[in-house]
């Protein structure tokens, strides 16, 4: 008896038994369970490429109740670019994976037979059905897929921002303490950056931003414990410290760097209400100047603009012109536009505060009577 075989590249394969007609013959739903697929089950460009051609030949008409096309190799050579190699092992993993099916003709050739009347009758070619049969599973793959970049970006950032703080407060550390000790801090924090994970990866950032939380939260600590908590009020001459903002006297009351100054940590807690929350747990001015330092390049603020900042307006007026910005980007006021670049926005408000044209200290304080009066009992717990 003779053995049925094609005479083309593939082994004869059973014609598939007569199928129930597909839910729908649209073409957009076709290329978008293409590209479900090609993303849920990770396919290679070469095959994705071949894919997009086998959908993008079908016209919409159903034959034998199948989505069958029928290009040759030559075609999908010319319009993939790759080789014809490449095209038969795309084709061949396609059929592996369950997305097409190979209905061949016993010579392994790709036609379709009309009838009198110029109507499709049969097609030898593939047949397209099984993708459109699990667009449902690739959905739901992709949804997965999205969910877990989703988590992972979210704990990025906030790798990116405990990192950040870190950071910072090292280098304030070292530069406003060096009698505080923190070498082991310091080499703990190069090690992660050694390892830091990159965003285009597979693995998990969980424990490295854990350890970045750690090294923030015991440099915090060493900062609490060798300024015990204390506010500082004394007057410091030495202007160009990273914490002048400490200077409670006022020489030149008309001074536009201090009178702006005037409003402290408690009165940001209440009329920026938003923007504390990004900063944390702030007990006095020095805590507030601390934090928004640390805080300050998660806002687009590099280090050399918070300098600047601080040798033009004061350390102190700096941290509340911060919170200010990341209060309006948080609560955007009805009509007006977003903040969109807040790093550019607090360089704006810098210049209008050196120049004194904005009043920063009474915008505050009428917003923290705006709030008082809509909800007193955030008033009376300030109070």
């Amino acid at each position: 008896m003779r053995n049925a075989s094609s005479s083309g590249w593939r082994p004869q394969k059973p014609t598939p038994s007569p199928a129930a007609k597909p839910a729908t013959a649209d073409k957009k739903v076709l290329f978008q369970a293409a590209h479900k697929a090609g993303r849920a089950l990770k396919l290679p460009s070469s095959a994705r490429f071949v894919l997009d051609q086998l959908v993008g030949v079908f016209d919409g008409v159903l034959v034998e109740n199948r989505m069958l096309v029928w290009p040759s190799n030559d075609f999908l050579v010319k319009r993939t670019g790759l080789s014809e190699r490449s095209v038969r092992y795309s084709l061949k993993r396609l059929i592996d994976l369950g997305l097409i099916l190979g209905k061949d003709s016993p010579n392994g050739k790709r036609f379709a037979q009309r009838s009198p009347r110029g109507q499709i009758s049969k097609a030898s070619g593939f047949d397209l059905s099984p993708l459109l049969e699990r667009l449902p599973e690739f959905t739901n793959q992709v949804q997965a897929i999205e969910d877990k970049r989703r988590v992972r970006g979210e704990v990025l950032d906030e790798l990116t921002i405990h990192r950040r703080s870190a950071q910072e407060l090292l280098r304030t550390l070292a530069e406003t303490l060096p009698s505080i000790d923190v070498s082991d801090l310091t080499a703990r924090a190069a090690e992660l950056v050694r390892v830091a994970p990159r965003r285009s990866g597979a693995g998990s950032p969980d424990d490295v931003r854990d350890a970045w939380r750690t090294i923030r939260e015991e440099a915090e600590g060493r900062f609490h414990a060798a300024s015990g908590g204390k506010v500082c009020r004394h007057k410091d001459n030495n202007t160009n410290a990273p914490d002048e903002s400490c200077n409670n006297a006022n020489d030149n009351p008309k001074d536009p760097q201090r009178t702006s100054a005037s409003s402290n940590a408690d009165d940001l807690r209440t009329a920026c209400p938003e923007a504390m929350q990004f900063i944390g747990d702030v007990r006095s001015d020095r805590d507030l100047i601390m934090g928004v330092s640390r805080m300050r390049g998660a806002f687009g603020v590099s280090a050399s603009g918070w300098e600047k900042a601080i040798l033009e307006i004061g350390a102190l007026c700096a941290s509340a012109t911060l919170v200010y910005v990341i209060e309006m980007q948080a609560r955007r006021a009805t009509g007006s536009d977003p903040v969109e670049n807040p790093g550019g926005y607090f360089r704006a408000m810098v210049r209008l505060i050196k120049a004194g044209r904005f009043d920063l200290t009474r915008e505050i304080l009428e917003m923290k009577a705006h709030i008082t009066r809509s909800n007193p009992l955030v008033g009376l717990a300030s109070a």
